[in-house]
């Protein structure tokens, strides 16, 4: 009986670590993503603004005010419109083939990493897994804070055309020249195209594949350690300054796996991840950056010798945060809550409202041979 339970408590340790090390890895896959997703919007955006400037140069004042009134009165006032929803068109049929097609390669990735992780530390484990296909459909089914997967990147397309014809009926109204106006929208050169109006896209570019990176692969997961007759599910939080106070609420929580729970992503941007229990604990060991921004970005001759490591996979956000500096727990929660965490007794789970270097795939894949070689041999 004693060899059985620590070979599942060795078993577990070897699994929390791996898991480690692939969120971290999985990361860098959505800011891949991310970046590509703006690709595509830089170039469209260059392409849009070009035309308009042609097309509205060649309006007449009668045909300016019309359009600033909504009326599409002209072939050239028609013109300009058909130009806003086209570019608003190829936007759409370019985010969706790279967004969603990447997401549903990773659906198929990241099922295939939990089978693997999962026949790699239990001796006989159920079932065989589950397809890259029923992984795919099980993320675009299951809701990410109530959105389709599919709303969430038709959205951007959508808003960045409403905003483009508001931006243009406005320096009309004001008036501004043609070179206002295109400059308002996309920006300038020296700050790289950040300061216009379509930066709003790349934000929300990069939060939506974030948020569906962290959906896709906990959905995968959960489809699979369920094929694999996992009974229990941990949420798992990322001990640093920068997790959000509702996943620190939830690390640690323990979930039957496959009926209604909170599930991640919590929030936009979420990383966290539901963990598979062998036993009646997590076990092994977890790791910890004492930061409010990633270590990469945190000045060598600023880090201090514990900013990173590691502590028992059983400690939860609470029991770590206990643990740091008054000037990180303040910083973290702010004056306010700060002094009703340190005189009111209160614990972090109570200020939330309870409802409330990049790697591509094939990177991520290698990653993961590394990983399980030095792990499992």
């Amino acid at each position: 009986m004693a060899s059985d339970k620590q070979a599942r408590r060795a078993a577990q340790e070897r699994l929390v670590e791996a898991m480690a090390r692939h969120t971290s890895y999985l990361n860098r896959v959505a800011t891949a993503g991310a970046n590509r997703a703006n690709r595509i919007i830089d170039k469209l955006a260059g392409q849009l603004v070009s035309e308009l400037a042609e097309r509205l140069d060649s309006l007449t004042p009668a045909e300016l005010k019309a359009f600033s009134q909504g009326r599409y009165t002209t072939s050239r006032l028609k013109g300009l419109r058909n130009t806003i929803n086209r570019w608003a068109e190829d936007l759409a049929k370019e985010l969706d083939t790279e967004v969603l097609g990447s997401l549903d390669e990773l659906a198929g990735n990241e099922a295939e990493f939990a089978k693997n992780l999962l026949e790699a530390v239990v001796t006989n484990p159920v079932g065989t897994g589950v397809t890259a296909a029923t992984a795919a459909a099980a993320a675009r089914r299951q809701p990410i804070l109530g959105e389709l997967v599919e709303d969430m990147v038709a959205d951007i397309p959508d808003r960045a055309r409403r905003q483009v014809f508001s931006r243009i009926r406005q320096g009309i109204a004001q008036g501004e020249t043609t070179s206002q106006i295109t400059r308002a929208l996309r920006g300038t050169k020296a700050l790289r195209y950040r300061d216009g109006l379509i930066q709003t896209s790349r934000v929300a570019a990069e939060r939506v594949v974030r948020t569906a990176t962290n959906h896709v692969a906990n959905a995968a997961y959960e489809e699979t350690y369920q094929a694999l007759g996992v009974q229990v599910l941990v949420w798992t939080a990322t001990l640093d300054g920068r997790t959000s106070k509702i996943c620190a609420s939830r690390d640690g929580q323990r979930y039957p796996i496959g009926g209604n729970h909170p599930r991640p992503p919590a929030h936009p941007n979420c990383r966290s991840v539901l963990v598979p229990s062998l036993d009646d604990n997590i076990m092994g060991e977890r790791p910890y950056v004492r930061a409010f921004e990633p270590i990469s970005k945190v000045p060598k001759d600023q880090r201090t010798k514990d900013m990173v490591g590691t502590v028992s996979a059983n400690t939860n956000y609470g029991k770590w945060f206990s643990r740091q500096s008054a000037g990180f727990q303040r910083e973290w929660l702010g004056p306010a809550r700060y002094k009703l965490y340190k005189q009111g007794g209160y614990k972090i789970d109570q200020f939330v409202d309870p409802t409330g270097k990049q790697y591509t795939l094939g990177q991520l894949r290698q990653k993961d041979t590394e990983t399980f070689k030095e792990i499992f041999g």
